[in-house]
């Protein structure tokens, strides 16, 4: 009887012990649970995560802002310790990210998300970490696929097409494009953007291709000006306290699942929707071209302007703004600006 007891009580303990051995990690997301970075990114993420670890580490998904706050919120609730892990865009809270929007300049671009993903790696870990991610581990920043021109009821073929156009835009600097090409940027969260162009509150939207298929964009857009004016910044970010305090083979699958490589990966699969949204696009009879090259000559020329805004920011920052710059390019170079 008390051998039983004994090895009941031994039983007990060792549950006991492996609950007290795993970590819970919470991710909060704003994207809706069917968002593409969801689907292929976050829950595979946290289901390999917490395969790899034997169980050692839980993760727990939350997204559509289902711990509350606004999208805004994200950086300052990973900050505070609120939560482990964050999934945001740099976009949402303007002038925390300012050195990173470099990569969202207008042109700075490859058109590919795994290229692209990578050059903003490297710029990040280059110029950065010390500062805007400072007390912050990156997972991940990817970027979306080539975002481009989505209009209503006329195409965009020239810069004078611009003139008093109100466009819908995700970020500071390629606003600062539309109203460099006579346009009138509009702020409006994701949710509202297909009510707003149905309305005609907008003439036109920029937005990457992949996320115009789930939105179905396509029905409330005529005409797509199909060059890559840019490309937003995804990221996924957690607070660096919380990994310092992970046992060593912890750290060891967090960072197998982190950095440069994962973030190409991310990329690989993001461009695998372009096609389908496109095609979706096409299929509904709309209008899908290209700008001759004399033309977007002239559009990459008007952008020039706004390389000297986010320069002289990060001047203003304490910063070498035209060095930064100078890498901005030659990195952005290096995994196939156009």
């Amino acid at each position: 009887m008390l051998a039983r007891t004994l090895i009941a009580a031994a039983g007990v303990f060792a549950s006991l012990t492996a609950t007290a051995q795993v970590t819970t990690l919470r991710i909060h997301s704003f994207s809706a649970p069917q968002a593409l970075d969801q689907t292929k990114h976050l829950n595979p993420w946290a289901e390999k995560v917490t395969k790899e670890s034997g169980g050692k580490l839980k993760v727990e998904v939350y997204p559509g802002m289902q711990l509350g706050g606004k999208p805004a919120d994200l950086p300052q609730q990973l900050e505070d310790g609120v939560v482990d892990i964050i999934w945001t865009i740099a976009g949402f809270t303007p002038g925390r990210f300012p050195g990173l929007e470099g990569v969202e300049l207008p042109f700075m671009n490859s058109g590919l998300s795994a290229t692209h993903s990578q050059a903003t790696m490297e710029f990040a870990q280059k110029h950065l970490l010390d500062n805007e991610f400072k007390g912050i581990k990156i997972i991940s920043i990817h970027t979306t696929d080539a975002a481009i021109l989505h209009s209503r009821t006329k195409p965009f073929k020239t810069l004078e097409d611009w003139k008093g156009q109100k466009v819908r835009v995700a970020g500071r600097f390629i606003g600062e494009m539309v109203k460099a090409y006579g346009g009138v940027p509009q702020g409006i969260p994701l949710g509202g953007v297909y009510e707003a162009l149905e309305r005609g509150q907008v003439d036109a939207m920029l937005i990457n291709w992949a996320i115009t298929q789930p939105y179905r964009f396509y029905e409330v857009t005529k005409f797509h000006t199909n060059n890559a004016l840019f490309q937003g910044t995804l990221l996924t970010l957690m607070n660096q306290k919380v990994y310092d305090k992970l046992a060593p083979d912890m750290k060891k699958v967090i960072d197998a699942n982190s950095g440069i490589a994962y973030a190409k990966y991310i990329g690989e699969v993001w461009d695998t929707t372009t096609a389908p949204a496109i095609a979706a696009t096409k299929n509904n009879k709309n209008d899908v071209f290209e700008l001759p090259p004399a033309e977007l000559a002239r559009w990459k020329a008007a952008a020039v302007p706004v390389y000297d805004v986010w320069i002289g920011e990060m001047n203003k920052l304490g910063r070498n703004g035209k060095q930064m710059f100078a890498d901005l390019q030659a990195i952005t170079a290096k995994y196939g600006r156009k």
